[in-house]
């Protein structure tokens, strides 16, 4: 394989990593913890909202445990969204 052959390929990888970015950036993923603490999140990991129920509100420790609760359900529904798209790319 050429030099060229080779900077062809990363250039197409470089579209495709650009296409899933915008495509993922679209998408919303919420994860809500067993306490009803919920955030959501958008396909690029930017925190789009934080609901914290009024029962939670004043115990410290419901709502620390909501949180990480809350964060790594939606981090796990990000990463099978990811493995998705990803795999749809390098289908087309």
């Amino acid at each position: 394989m050429s030099f060229f052959d080779k900077l062809k390929d990363m250039q197409e990888m470089r579209k495709s990593a650009k296409e899933l970015q915008s495509a993922l950036s679209k998408e919303t993923i919420i994860g809500t913890a067993s306490n009803g603490f919920a955030v959501t999140i958008d396909g690029n990991q930017n925190v789009l909202r934080v609901e914290i129920p009024d029962t939670l509100v004043g115990d410290k420790s419901q709502l620390e445990k909501g949180a990480k609760e809350a964060f790594t359900r939606a981090l796990e529904g990000l990463k099978k969204l990811m493995v998705s798209k990803f795999s749809n790319i390098l289908k087309a």
